[in-house]
């Protein structure tokens, strides 16, 4: 494995650092701040501004719900607080948004997110980062608080938890401020206890998924919160060099989602790089990312040299059981059903090869039969889990359907199934007009981030 991808934990500088940058906390960058020349349509959010505190002191609340938006610094480390009970699962996630054209260095640029108690007593911790030097990319992860007994069990106690996030001191005394969202979500406990055992790793990285005849046009998403959704087959778009599509699928319980991206060879081309375009050794990036935006596999960018290329990614089978896995972090993220999400980033060097935006193909294959999930002590799809009754009602686009009618059955599976609430939908008519701009991708493999990490578990 390239020496890239290795993090570096104890590279993160300590919270005195903080006192050099403090003056420039809370701005939230934005489309405005985007770099001279980069492409203006940058990672979008559509959450509550938020401060996040300097010491555990005056850590603000993040709440439940929608997501929350702040910005960190290079040697930064931000402060919040969320209220846990003793029956539910909670997530916390952050993903970092670096402004396009950002320098990025993927040896030192991450981010560290840590679910302690108030006593000090470390819950969870997980590491996300940038998976190539000089492409800005968003990128993220969770921690997770599981209560109850056995291997899965930690910091069980309801009552006030510190999240921390810590961004490191960047190698060229960067000033960029990176965007940084988080969301904080609860899953119900179960009645009884889960049976069977932990899924093996995902067969994504060898199995080749079914043609699937055309690819029909599909416009992906600025961030997770505009994630196109997708169902079985194969999808199209346009991506620009340095941008980032989302795509959301839905997900259940005994389910494998399997994806792959196609770039094709240049129109006209040979297969073979000619002139200036030469070998790009980081060209195409896909993640994947469960419900509560936990990481759960990376391609870590794949190369691209005027060929065909095709990188594969997806998750293992969804069990509930899936959490007790100690080893795997793969296993444990394919632990809850509802939205899988898959980030998709083209490279700023692939203009070499396509001037006019890259067409990208991403075809999506469900292995598996749904099968009965665990039973919830409450709602799931209420907390934003879950494969809702009118997800189940919607059937397969037919082939070649690749008009409005197959865009507005999509769309009603994206704002119709978890009740996020009236935020979203508010947002829907200006999602529609940005939507018809964008085109789509999916791909392969785990990586060194692992998913909800595991340093804790």
């Amino acid at each position: 494995m390239d020496d890239r991808r290795r993090r570096h934990p104890s590279r993160l500088v300590a919270l005195a650092a903080l006192c050099a940058a403090g003056a420039v906390g809370g701005l939230i960058p934005g489309p405005a701040q985007a770099v001279p020349g980069a492409d203006a349509r940058t990672y979008r959010t559509a959450g509550t501004p938020i401060r996040g505190g300097l010491t555990s002191d005056d850590a603000p609340s993040l709440g439940v719900g929608g997501p929350r938006v702040d910005s960190i610094g290079a040697g930064e480390t931000r402060f919040y607080a969320v209220d846990l009970d003793d029956r539910s699962t909670a997530y916390v996630s952050a993903v970092a948004a670096p402004p396009p054209g950002a320098h990025i260095d993927a040896y030192r640029d991450e981010i560290r997110l840590t679910l302690t108690r108030l006593d000090g007593g470390r819950c969870d911790t997980a590491i996300a980062g940038a998976d190539a030097d000089d492409v800005a990319h968003p990128f993220g992860t969770a921690v997770v608080r599981q209560p109850g007994s056995g291997t899965a069990a930690r910091c069980g106690a309801s009552g006030r938890h510190l999240v921390t996030v810590e961004r490191p001191e960047s190698t060229a005394g960067r000033d960029e401020r990176w965007t940084l969202e988080l969301r904080s979500m609860r899953e119900p406990g179960i009645k009884g206890e889960p049976s069977g055992q932990p899924a093996k790793d995902s067969e994504s990285a060898d199995t080749p998924l079914p043609r699937s005849g055309s690819p029909r046009q599909r416009a992906g998403g600025t961030g997770f919160n505009d994630a196109t959704p997708l169902t079985s087959g194969a999808w199209q778009d346009t991506v620009a060099p340095g941008q980032t599509r989302f795509f959301k699928v839905p997900v259940d319980w005994g389910q494998q989602l399997l994806t792959s991206v196609e770039v094709p060879a240049p129109e006209g081309s040979s297969g073979k790089p000619t002139g200036s375009a030469g070998f790009l050794r980081d060209a195409l990036g896909a993640a994947v990312y469960n419900p509560a935006r936990a990481l759960l596999a990376t391609n870590h960018f794949v190369p691209y040299k005027g060929n065909p290329s095709t990188s594969r990614i997806g998750t293992a089978p969804l069990a509930y059981v899936n959490r007790t896995e100690r080893s795997r972090a793969t296993v444990r993220a394919a632990s809850v059903a509802g939205w899988y999400y898959v980030a998709v980033t083209v490279s700023p060097q692939m203009k070499r090869y396509f001037e006019d935006g890259v067409p990208v193909t991403v075809r999506v294959h469900l292995k598996g039969d749904a099968e009965p999930g665990p039973r919830y002590d409450g709602s799931a799809t209420a907390g934003g889990f879950g494969i809702g009754a009118d997800q189940g009602r919607i059937g397969q686009p037919g082939p070649g359907a690749a008009g409005e009618a197959d865009d507005d059955r999509l769309r009603a599976v994206a704002y119709g199934g978890f009740g996020l609430g009236t935020a979203l939908l508010a947002g829907l008519g200006a999602w529609k007009l940005t939507a018809r701009r964008r085109a789509a991708v999916p791909v392969a493999g785990a990586g060194p981030h692992g998913g909800v990490d595991n340093s804790a578990r």
